[in-house]
Formats: C-alpha cells, sequence, structure tokens
C-alpha cells in the first residue's frame, strides 16, 4: 500500500465519521478506536517477518494501541521506526547475491518507514479532525504546534482526560445492563451490547465476570418468556455447562430458530424487532406470563447476582471513592432488583396484547426518522446506519443511504411518512 493510499484511506474514513461534540468520553473514543483499529491492521508492515524466524512481526495498530495490550498481542512494545539511509551499506567486494539481498532488505524497511510515516500523519490529524482542539490544546508545541505531536500521544492524553470511566458514573451500569435485553433487536445485538459494558467496566478497573453476565441474560430471557423452550432446556443444563460462551451458542439458535418461525408463519424478518417486541405475533399476554414459579427462579438468579457482586468486594473498596464498604453498592442494586421485579408484577396484570408489527411509542421514541441501514432498511434506531451496523449481513455495504441504498434492504421502507 502506498502512502498515497494510506492518506486516502484515513481521509474517506474520518469524512464518514460524526465528529465528537464536547469532552470526549470512553465510548466516543471507543468509537474513534473502532474506526482506526480496522484500517492500521489492514496496512503491510514488517513483512519480512514472515520468512525471518529471528525476526518479530509487528503491526501499526501500535500507534495508538495501549502498551500494555499491544505487547500482550504482539509480544513486545511497538518499536518506533528509525529513518533508514538512502542506499544500504554493502561492501564493495560483496557478491552479487549478497549485494542482491541487501538491497531487497533495504526497499522492504524502506518501505515500511514510508507506511509508518504516512499512518502516523494519517491518524493523527484523523483524530485532531475528530475532538474540538479544547481537549488537546495542552499537547500545541509554541512553534511546530501539533507537527511533533505523535497519535499515540494525542489518544492517550484524551484518555487520562475523558469521561464516563471515573467509577462513580459506572456504579449503577450492572443495573442499567438489566435493561438491555428490551433496547436490543434481537438476541445478537443484545449480546454485543453486553459485552461492551463489560470491556467498559473493565477498562474501569471494575470487572464483571462472565458468570454474572450470564445470572443478568438469563434473567432477562427468563422474564421476557420469549424463547420458553429454549429456556427450559438452558434450566435443565449442568451448573458447569452454564458458561457465557455457551449461553450465546444456545440463545443465537433460538433467535435463528424464531426468526424462521417468522418466515415460515408469512411474516417478514423484521417483524421480529427488538427483543421487547419479539413475540408479538405468536404470544398474546396473559396474566399467567409470568407465573410464581418464574418469580421463583427470577429470585433464584437475582440471588446470584447479589452473590456475584459481592466477590468483587476487594476491588470496589480499592477503586470507589467514598465507600467504605460494599454494602451500599449490593443495597442500590437490589433496590434496582425489587422494582424491575415490581415492574414485572405490574406487567403480569395489566399487560394489554400487541398488535403484530407495531411498536410502543417509547420503542419509537429512539427509531431514527429517515434512516437507513444496507442490512436491516429504513426502520432502524438512531445512531444505526450502514457504517455503524453492529450487525452487518454478507456484502454489506457501508457506504449506503436512503438517497443511494445500493440496492440495500428494502424492509420497512416508508414507516415514517
Amino acid at each position: 500500500m502506498t502512502p498515497e493510499e494510506i492518506t486516502s484511506l484515513f481521509a474517506t474514513a474520518a469524512a464518514s465519521f460524526q465528529p465528537i461534540i464536547g469532552q470526549p468520553t470512553d465510548d466516543d473514543l471507543t468509537a474513534l478506536r473502532d474506526v482506526i483499529y480496522p484500517l492500521l491492521i489492514d496496512i503491510p508492515y514488517t513483512e519480512y517477518a514472515i520468512n525471518d524466524p529471528a525476526a518479530t512481526a509487528h503491526n501499526l495498530i501500535g500507534l495508538i494501541e495501549p502498551t500494555a495490550t499491544y505487547t500482550a498481542r504482539w509480544h513486545e512494545p511497538f518499536p518506533t521506526p528509525v529513518r533508514p539511509p538512502a542506499y544500504p551499506a554493502i561492501p564493495n567486494d560483496a557478491t552479487a547475491v549478497v549485494r542482491a539481498r541487501s538491497e531487497a532488505e533495504h526497499a522492504i524497511i524502506v518501505k515500511d518507514f514510508t507506511s509508518y510515516e504516512a499512518a502516523e500523519r494519517a491518524v493523527a490529524k484523523f483524530i485532531r479532525e475528530a475532538v474540538d482542539e479544547i481537549w488537546y490544546r495542552d499537547l500545541r508545541q509554541a512553534t511546530t504546534y501539533y507537527t511533533n505531536v505523535t497519535a499515540k500521544q494525542l489518544m492517550d492524553h484524551l484518555t487520562t482526560n475523558c469521561g464516563g470511566l471515573h467509577p462513580s458514573e459506572l456504579i449503577s451500569l450492572p443495573t442499567e445492563m438489566i435493561s438491555y435485553y428490551t433496547e436490543a433487536e434481537g438476541i445478537p445485538e443484545y449480546i454485543n451490547m453486553m459485552e461492551d459494558a463489560q470491556r467498559k467496566l473493565a477498562r474501569a478497573n471494575l470487572p464483571m465476570s462472565d458468570d454474572q453476565l450470564v445470572a443478568i441474560a438469563s434473567t432477562a430471557v427468563l422474564a421476557s418468556n420469549h424463547f420458553p423452550r429454549p429456556t427450559d432446556e438452558w434450566e435443565a443444563r449442568p451448573r458447569a455447562e452454564k458458561t457465557w460462551t455457551e449461553w450465546k451458542l444456545h440463545y443465537r439458535a433460538a433467535h435463528l430458530a424464531r426468526k424462521r418461525q417468522l418466515l415460515a408463519s408469512g411474516k417478514t424478518p423484521t417483524t421480529y424487532g427488538s427483543a421487547n417486541a419479539a413475540t408479538a405475533a405468536f404470544v398474546t399476554p396473559t396474566e399467567d406470563d409470568i407465573t410464581l414459579e418464574t418469580f421463583a427462579k427470577l429470585d433464584g438468579y437475582l440471588d446470584n447476582l447479589a452473590a456475584a457482586a459481592s466477590t468483587e468486594k476487594t476491588t470496589l473498596n480499592q477503586l470507589i471513592e467514598n465507600n467504605a464498604t460494599l454494602t451500599a453498592n449490593v443495597t442500590s442494586l437490589t433496590a434496582s432488583i425489587a422494582a424491575l421485579t415490581a415492574a414485572y408484577a405490574t406487567l403480569a396484570g395489566k399487560a394489554t396484547p400487541t398488535a403484530p408489527g407495531v411498536r410502543n411509542k417509547k420503542a419509537a421514541s429512539f427509531l431514527a426518522a429517515g434512516g437507513y441501514c444496507w442490512t436491516h432498511g429504513y426502520r432502524v434506531k438512531q445512531g444505526h446506519d450502514s457504517t455503524t451496523c453492529r450487525d452487518k449481513a454478507p456484502g454489506h455495504k457501508d457506504a449506503a443511504t436512503r438517497a443511494n441504498t445500493m440496492n440495500g434492504s428494502t424492509n420497512n421502507k416508508g414507516w415514517d411518512a
């Protein structure tokens, strides 16, 4: 890949990236990395290491990736290359073979450096254009401005000063995760939302275990009554087999089976909609949808969740300011769970049937009028388009818009007319 191609690659990505308004948050910087990382990974670099067992392969993702995570993946910190000389140092009496080999190796080194230099400039410019200068102005130098400020320095500075990762801001995130199921457009998106939240907690040094993910996800699916048979099968499994990996496999299969059921019944796959409306075409809500037995199982899951939270006591005590013990956190979580249980009780007594394909006002409030996604069509949530889609179909085109669908999905066309 030539330097010009690298520059053009990032310029195109920057043109479609929505600038970050105000102080960047952890979510904003994560979205920024999600755009830059794949572009850097695809740029050929240190290809000579493929045929040289003594050499260490590196990747240009090291331009912005934190040193610790880069080292864990590539076995050593990213080395900043030095500009090579114009010509290789070859002895005058070198044989033709030695001369040819030295020239070839020098050409690769020159190519790697030009790729590094072009990528460094392009990424640094991308970051500066995506973020208001007020948030990195401290790095500006008196005479050279930002010429000598690297992309990693920019990203590290923004990460250090971003919002959204303080323990006081994330203490309620485990409680908020309980409601993710009603917001997701299906099991695949729900899994992504849960794992994104888990990674965010890890970045804030408030790790959430996979067992806690299983407890929250199982509680949400059990309460929804969307997958009764798969849920019974899951409940019958031995405890050792109830891992997060197995949960994802099990309920992704259940999601696909329900999608096929919709097609077999003459409905379009988009009828599946969000997890909150997934069973509108099949199940008529009744007072018996959430039975006492179901509530008993729900209580068991909540007990497991509380027990799992207590195991994080040491970490939370070290990181959460003005929190001497975990008691206050468990109390807060328990209160939230009690409110959720009360809400389920209210729904059990007052739920009314929802017409097939009709979404409630709350669900519609976050839909994007005028939006479009190549894979999902015209009815998408705010912030969901062809570029940001998390569940892309084969052949998905990121550049597709409502004005130019590029032969993408026509599902729900005209819904916002």
